[in-house]
C-alpha cells in the first residue's frame, strides 16, 4: 500500500515538473503516447520557460488535422501553465465563440480536477463558460473567438488555435487583412512584457497570418510537422514516414489515405499540401522545382562569400520587404550560408548590412541593386565596404531563368533545418506567383554573379570581386 502511494505521488510530481508526464495523467487511459505528442510537449515546455529576454517570443507550429493537436495543446497547456504559474494570464484565440468556450471548459476542467492536489491552486468565484479566475492568486484564463473583440487582462500566455476555418476564408484578401489588422490593433496589445505567443494553424494562404508574422515579426520561430516526413524534418524521420503510426495512422494509411485525398476533387492537390503537408503550394513551381535544391548539415569552408540585397521600395515599416542573403562559392558548388527577409526601414537596412557584413568578414562584396532605396545605400556604405551597385536589365523571370540550371543540376546547397529554411524554399517553388519574391531576387542577384567569380578553394591574391567585374559578361543575365 506504501509503495503504491510513494508511486503515484511520485506519478503526480512529475506531472507537475514536466509537462509531457501531466498529459498522460490527466488523460488517463484515453492517451495514447506519440512520438509527435512526446516532442511537441518538449518543445511546449522549453519554449514557455525559456527567459529570452525579449519583449515577447512566438512559436508558429503548423500540423495537420486529427493527430492530437487540440489534446496536446490548447485544452491542455493553458492549464498546466495555470497551475505552474498561478499569478499568470492566459487568452486562447479561436475562429469562433463555440470552439473558444470548448478550450475554455476543457482547461477548467482539468484545474478543478487536479489543480489542488498537483499545484495547490482552485478555482475562483469568476467562473464563466469563456473565462475562469483562479481563487486568491492572479491567474485568470479568456478565451474568445478572434474576430468578437478582445479586451481585459494582459495575457503573460497567447495561444491562437485555427484562427482560419476553412479555405474560402484563408482566400479572401478581405478577411485575411481584417485578421491581420486584429493581430497588429488588438492581440498585440494585450501582451504583458515577456509574453509567450503560441499560434497553431492549417496555413492554407501564403499570405495567411501565420506567414506575415514569420516575415515581420523578429522573436519568431517555426515548428513545421506534416503528415508525410520531408527532408530535414524536425522528428528525425527519414521523408515519407508519417507522423503519428501509434494512432494507427502507418505507412499504409497513409498511402491509402494520400491516393484518396487527391483523387477527390473537394480535395485534390493543393489541399493536401495545405492540410496535411503544412506548405500551401504545389511541389512544382512555373520555373523552379522543390526537387532540385540540395541540402547539408554544414557548408564547406568557402573562400568566396557574397552579401547581396534587395532593398525596399519604400522606407516605411509597413512597406516593403527587404531581404539579404549571403552565399558562398567553392569551385563550381553553390552554398546559402544565411538569410534574412523582414519589414527594414532604412536606418535599419544599413545596421543589418553592417551586422551582416561583421559576422560574414570572407564576404569583401555586397551587391546592392542600384534603384529605390538601394541607391541611397550605396551612398552611404560605399565608404566602408566593396559595395557593388547593381543594375538589372530585364524582368525577373529571366534573371531565375538565367540560374535555374545551376539549381536543377544539384550545384546550389542549402542548410538542412535552418528556421528561414522554408520560406526560402516557398519563394523560391511560387515564384513568379508568390506575393513576395525577395529573397528570389536577392539569390538570383547573388548566384550570377558567383558564376563570374572563381570558385578557389584557397585565399586568393586580390579581391576575388575585381575578377567579376572586369567581365562584360556580368549582367548578360538582363538583357
Amino acid at each position: 500500500m506504501r509503495e503504491a502511494i510513494r508511486r503515484e505521488l511520485a506519478r503526480r510530481e512529475l506531472a507537475r515538473r514536466r509537462y509531457g508526464a501531466y498529459l498522460e495523467l490527466v488523460y488517463g487511459r484515453d492517451w495514447i503516447p506519440t512520438r509527435f505528442s512526446r516532442f511537441l510537449a518538449a518543445e511546449l515546455q522549453s519554449f514557455l520557460e525559456a527567459d529570452t529576454g525579449n519583449a515577447y517570443d512566438i512559436l508558429v507550429l503548423e500540423t495537420p488535422p486529427q493527430h492530437g493537436k487540440s489534446w496536446t495543446l490548447t485544452e491542455a497547456l493553458p492549464s498546466w501553465y495555470m497551475g505552474k504559474n498561478p499569478d499568470r494570464r492566459v487568452i486562447l484565440v479561436s475562429y469562433n465563440e463555440e470552439s473558444a468556450e470548448r478550450f475554455s471548459r476543457r482547461n477548467r476542467e482539468k484545474l478543478q480536477r487536479w489543480g489542488p492536489t498537483l499545484f495547490g491552486v482552485e478555482l475562483g468565484g469568476l467562473n464563466r463558460a469563456t473565462e475562469f479566475e483562479l481563487a486568491r492568486r492572479r491567474g485568470r484564463l479568456i478565451s474568445r473567438g478572434i474576430l468578437s473583440g478582445i479586451t481585459g487582462h494582459p495575457a503573460d500566455l497567447m495561444v491562437m488555435d485555427d484562427p482560419v476555418k476553412n479555405r474560402e476564408e484563408a482566400d479572401s484578401p478581405a478577411y485575411r487583412e481584417k485578421l491581420w489588422g486584429e493581430w497588429v490593433n488588438s492581440l498585440k496589445s494585450r501582451l504583458a512584457a515577456r509574453a509567450k505567443i503560441l499560434l497553431i494553424m492549417t496555413p492554407w494562404h501564403e499570405d495567411d497570418i501565420a506567414a506575415r508574422i514569420l516575415r515581420t515579426e523578429r522573436n519568431v520561430r517555426l515548428l513545421r510537422l506534416p503528415v508525410e516526413a520531408e527532408e530535414g524534418d524536425p522528428l528525425g524521420r527519414a521523408p515519407g514516414e508519417p507522423l503519428c503510426p501509434e494512432l494507427g495512422k502507418d505507412a499504409k494509411w497513409l498511402e491509402q489515405f494520400k491516393g484518396a485525398y487527391l483523387r477527390d476533387p473537394a480535395g485534390g492537390q493543393r489541399a493536401w499540401l495545405a492540410l496535411y503537408q503544412c506548405r500551401p503550394r504545389a511541389e512544382k513551381g512555373n520555373l523552379i522545382h522543390r526537387r532540385w535544391w540540395r541540402f547539408r548539415d554544414a557548408p564547406p569552408e568557402c573562400t568566396v562569400q557574397v552579401i547581396s540585397v534587395d532593398a525596399a521600395f519604400k522606407g516605411g515599416e509597413e512597406n516593403d520587404f527587404v531581404a539579404i542573403t549571403v552565399w558562398g562559392k567553392q569551385e563550381e558548388n553553390y552554398f546559402l550560408l544565411d538569410c534574412q527577409n523582414r519589414h527594414l526601414s532604412f536606418t535599419e537596412t544599413l545596421r543589418a548590412i553592417r551586422d551582416t557584413r561583421r559576422r560574414f568578414p570572407k564576404a569583401r562584396a555586397v551587391l546592392i541593386e542600384d534603384k529605390a532605396n538601394g541607391s541611397a545605400l550605396l551612398d552611404v556604405l560605399q565608404r566602408e565596404m566593396f559595395c557593388i551597385p547593381v543594375e538589372p536589365k530585364g524582368g525577373k523571370t529571366a534573371r531565375v531563368h538565367a540560374v535555374s540550371p545551376a539549381i536543377e543540376s544539384g550545384h546550389v546547397f542549402l542548410p538542412r533545418g535552418a528556421p528561414w529554411l522554408e520560406e526560402f524554399l516557398d519563394q523560391w517553388t511560387a515564384f513568379p506567383a508568390a506575393s513576395h519574391d525577395d529573397l528570389v531576387d536577392s539569390s538570383s542577384q547573388a548566384l550570377r554573379y558567383l558564376f563570374d567569380v572563381p570558385g578557389v578553394s584557397y585565399a586568393p591574391s586580390g579581391p576575388p570581386e575585381e575578377a567579376a567585374l572586369a567581365r562584360d559578361s556580368l549582367y548578360e543575365v538582363y538583357f
